[in-house]
């Protein structure tokens, strides 16, 4: 009897473009299992007028996708990584992280001008403010607007001309084949991303062996020890997946180096650090860090 693992994914272009991915890379393992992709309607798809940091509760991308894979509707589902809370429900594990691509932001400025070209009082479509409180401090006079929808509806936007230009995830970019619309890449330095930024993750149900053993195949460790770090900074902070916070972890030789930054709610002064440490003592490092930064809070 032929076997099926069915992927359950939003039903955006980009979050197709990563199940496909996902699937390609089973199937060139496993070619005699059938794997279908399920399209799930989540709350951050159905509503695109809310600003995401208003959505209560787990992220506004994964929660039906995750009700789906508890009702064994589907049997794993395919997330950007940094949408998925570092909390999971109970009976769900992060099984596979088996890609990461470019973590950086990008700009994408309709005049072709880089972030430092920018006139003042320029308007840059973002609905994050890790984002915006970050290039607030590299290019003050900037007018900061939010933005909702996917992709290609933002940059419809920018063309529209209700912005002068837009930041999004450099790898939703990439893997739309709409490089060639980046203005600039933005230096980590200056703006850290988001949390497991570039990664594809996939979550299966704890005690599903059969489907955990195939997902776990296509595991990248070196992804998941970066992915597992910056997921405890982030649960150690007891912060939302869509607060101002910022954390990038990159294997150094034997180390793995780690940055991070908090906007205090309400602050002027963000808090930002890097440190560096086996791969083995990183998880514990980083969570010292968070409750470091938590104090200060």
């Amino acid at each position: 009897m032929e076997m099926t693992v069915k992927l359950g994914t939003r039903a955006s272009r980009l979050a197709l473009v990563q199940t496909e991915t996902v699937a390609s890379l089973l199937a060139a393992s496993f070619p005699a299992i059938d794997i279908p992709v399920v399209r799930v309607t989540t709350e951050g798809d159905a509503d695109r007028t809310t600003p995401l940091a208003d959505f209560g509760g787990r992220g506004a991308f994964v929660r039906s996708i995750e009700n789906a894979l508890l009702e064994m509707r589907v049997d794993a589902a395919v997330h950007s990584l940094k949408d998925l809370p570092s909390g999971l429900p109970e009976g769900l594990i992060l099984a596979a992280t088996p890609e990461r691509i470019d973590p950086r932001d990008a700009l994408v400025a309709r005049d072709g001008a880089c972030l430092r070209e920018l006139p003042e009082g320029s308007i840059v479509g973002t609905g994050s403010e890790r984002r915006s409180s970050q290039l607030a401090e590299v290019r003050p006079g900037l007018v900061f607007r939010g933005i909702r929808g996917n992709v290609e509806t933002r940059l419809r936007k920018l063309d529209d001309g209700e912005y002068d230009a837009v930041i999004l995830a450099a790898a939703g970019l990439v893997r739309l084949d709409l490089a060639s619309r980046i203005t600039e890449y933005l230096d980590v330095d200056d703006v850290l991303p988001a949390p497991c930024q570039g990664i594809i993750g996939i979550e299966c149900r704890q005690h599903d062996d059969e489907t955990e053993e195939i997902i776990r195949t296509i595991d990248n460790g070196d992804i998941r020890r970066c992915a597992e770090t910056e997921r405890a900074f982030i649960r150690t902070l007891g912060m939302g997946c869509h607060a101002p916070v910022g954390a990038y972890a990159t294997i150094e030789g034997s180390d793995i180096l780690f940055r991070a930054f908090v906007m205090p709610e309400g602050g002027s002064t963000p808090l930002k650090e890097t440190i560096s440490a086996a791969g083995d003592v990183i998880i514990p490092a980083a969570e010292r860090l968070a409750r470091k930064f938590r104090n200060k809070l």
